[in-house]
């Protein structure tokens, strides 16, 4: 048996010769299969399940990772509700990890809006006005930064958490800062790509009589899930440690 299936993982994901992203790349795989309407509504049906929706949903963008690391030049996989089990089980742990990171985040953020505020107190009347001008600004930017920080965190833990499906395996620490130390600026634009062009994208499924909606979230959040591939591969092209997938 070969290293490579000892540890899990694959040898495609060493072989990559990727070494920049390509966004718009990431919308325009959604299109190569020749299903890619109603594979689209098919995804869209998951919005309609609540909460449980949400995780098999994420169940199957790390499914579409993962068909893309073991098989990088084959279309997109499709969205099958017969997978319900292994899709909901799959995106459980990612699921879990994005929900415990936000929770730890929480009292960060109530901090940030509750101490400001009690700093324009300790002016005079006059010099109020100014103080709390610079207080909304420090709010606005701190949540800014520790936004980008949580991101920076989060997503390389929920794409380990999505292939490894461990949590134990998830919660590599040296895994983690070997990412963000080579991989901070890609995520950083990614973030800016998806945030734009998700406005236009959004926009656009608001005029099909706002249910266009739906199809439009699950075209972004696919985008997202095809920019997280591309780092990943960068990640391993420059020398970073595979993520083990399960057999």
């Amino acid at each position: 048996m070969s290293a490579d299936h000892q540890s899990g993982t694959i040898p495609s994901a060493h072989l990559t010769t990727t070494h920049k992203m390509e966004y718009m790349r990431s919308y325009m795989h959604v299109f190569e299969r020749d299903d890619w309407f109603v594979n689209l509504l098919l995804s869209s049906l998951c919005f309609f399940i609540p909460v449980i929706g949400q995780v098999i949903f994420m169940g199957y963008q790390y499914q579409v990772v993962e068909g893309f690391v073991r098989r990088p030049h084959e279309k997109m996989s499709k969205f099958n509700f017969n997978q319900f089990t292994e899709l909901l089980t799959r995106g459980v742990y990612p699921f879990v990890i994005s929900l415990i990171l936000q929770l730890l985040m929480t009292p960060v953020f109530i901090v940030i809006f509750i101490v400001p505020m009690a700093i324009p107190a300790m002016f005079d009347r006059e010099a109020q006005g100014i103080a709390i001008t610079l207080v909304v600004i420090f709010m606005f930017l701190a949540i800014i930064l520790l936004s980008f920080v949580l991101q920076l965190i989060l997503l390389p833990l929920m794409l380990r958490a999505g292939l490894c499906q461990s949590f134990n395996e998830t919660f590599n620490l040296r895994w983690l800062r070997s990412w963000v130390k080579m991989m901070w600026l890609e995520e950083i634009m990614s973030s800016a790509f998806l945030l734009i062009t998700g406005i236009f994208v959004s926009f656009i499924g608001m005029l099909m009589c706002f249910i266009g909606i739906y199809p439009a979230t699950v075209l972004i959040m696919l985008a997202m899930s095809h920019l997280t591939y591309q780092q990943y591969t960068i990640f391993l092209a420059n020398g970073g440690e595979p993520i083990p997938l399960k057999d």
